[in-house]
């Protein structure tokens, strides 16, 4: 296992782009880029050759910044679970392991905020890149898929370690705090975790990237059972798909 580093780079109004490199060799991936400018002018300070670009799904704010890099970096290596352009690319799928020259990426499939969408784990250094599936306190809307597709998908993530840090394509958490203190009110968990949050806004000026197993025990999104969605869900008789659901409806309208 290499000793690997995770630069977020801030893209658009909210995206966020990922730069992983170590110090020891000039290779380096870069995840969902958006805009091509600053990830270049990024890989020139650190002395960094772009070696491979991967695409969580095919949404614009993800890929936008593709072409200008493929430019500057013509043999980059391009991994997508759609085809990307009229560029020449590796198309990935769930299951597929990926090693690179810094690691290894196994990859899940997780559709409903896109057919297309996957995950990329990265298990020997415990990272894990969502794209637009998972969010601190929230998940994605539902574009293409249904709503068992996003459940079943973020059920997939929930079974992962609890060790895994996790990597988002947005900066959503602030709106999806507000929503949850609207539906459980004067929650104790929820208070403590805004204070969490807040205190990463402060200090990082992000709330990302942020723990797995911390998350499976404040976002009823990713786990139905946890202690406030387990309440809601029992005083309501809803099922866990049901619940899902529910959240999912009031958050789209929120």
């Amino acid at each position: 296992m290499q000793n690997l580093s995770v630069e977020i780079i801030n893209q658009l109004s909210d995206n966020y782009s990922y730069l992983i490199f170590n110090n020891n060799n000039s290779s380096s991936i870069v995840i969902d880029p958006a805009e091509a400018k600053k990830i270049i002018n990024l890989l020139k300070q650190k002395n960094l050759n772009l070696y491979y670009i991967f695409i969580t799904h095919h949404h614009n704010d993800h890929t936008s910044g593709v072409l200008n890099l493929v430019k500057e970096y013509p043999r980059v290596k391009i991994f997508s679970p759609s085809d990307l352009y009229s560029l020449s690319i590796n198309k990935i799928a769930d299951g597929n392991i990926l090693t690179t020259s810094l690691n290894e990426f196994k990859i899940l499939s997780t559709p409903g905020h896109t057919l297309d969408h996957i995950v990329l784990c990265d298990y020997d250094n415990n990272f894990l890149f969502v794209g637009d599936v998972l969010f601190r306190l929230g998940c994605g809307r539902i574009f293409e898929g249904t709503f068992e597709q996003m459940h079943n998908s973020l059920q997939k993530i929930f079974r992962l370690p609890d060790e895994m840090k996790v990597f988002c394509g947005h900066e959503y958490t602030l709106n999806n705090l507000n929503f949850l203190e609207h539906i459980f009110k004067n929650n104790i968990i929820l208070e403590k975790t805004k204070n969490k949050i807040l205190k990463d806004l402060n200090y990082k000026g992000r709330s990302i990237p942020f723990n797995l197993g911390e998350e499976k025990k404040c976002n009823p999104f990713l786990n139905q059972e946890c202690e406030m969605g387990s309440e809601f869900k029992k005083k309501n008789k809803y099922s866990n798909s049901e619940f899902f659901r529910y959240l999912r409806e009031r958050k789209d309208n929120f």
